[in-house]
């Protein structure tokens, strides 16, 4: 479904040691999803969690519903201030890579995640919200600035085992 999709508008973010890509998809249909990659410089990793920093991406969001998790991927509903709810997929590649796109309609999220899931998990997925979706014209969510990646902070210097 993503690789259908094709992209229309890029941005890059760079805060010395976070670098971050948002990119505006679309495809035949006129669907519109935002995929977000964000990376540390070498020397630098993410403070929190995959999906605590996302919800701080997201305006400081402070609820959150887990659709389904496995590994470093995570299906989400995000609760935005304007009391929104986000289908959000989010993936970490490791403490220094987070990525996630977002923007899927219920039914097409559903189908993602039931994609995903292991024949020997019993997991019911459920959407208790409806998932904003975007047209043409819409522009990212994320609230990436100077205030969350320094005084929040989202990055801190890499945690190396055996240093004092």
């Amino acid at each position: 479904m993503l690789l259908s999709n094709t992209v229309v508008d890029t941005k890059s973010l760079n805060y010395k040691d976070l670098f971050i890509n948002i990119y505006k998809l679309k495809d035949s249909n006129g669907r519109v999803l935002f995929y977000e990659d964000a990376k540390t410089e070498l020397n630098f990793e993410f403070n929190f969690s995959e999906l605590y920093t996302v919800m701080y991406v997201f305006d400081d969001a402070q609820e959150y519903e887990e659709v389904y998790k496995r590994n470093n991927l995570s299906f989400v509903q995000i609760k935005l201030k304007d009391k929104r709810y986000l289908n959000v997929i989010i993936q970490a590649s490791d403490t220094q890579e987070y990525s996630f796109v977002y923007g899927f309609s219920n039914e097409e999220f559903l189908k993602l995640a039931k994609s995903v899931v292991l024949k020997d998990d019993k997991k019911d997925l459920v959407l208790k919200y409806k998932g904003v979706v975007f047209d043409a014209n819409a522009k990212s969510l994320s609230e990436w600035n100077d205030k969350l990646v320094y005084f929040t902070p989202l990055i801190t210097p890499l945690r190396v085992m055996g240093r004092f």
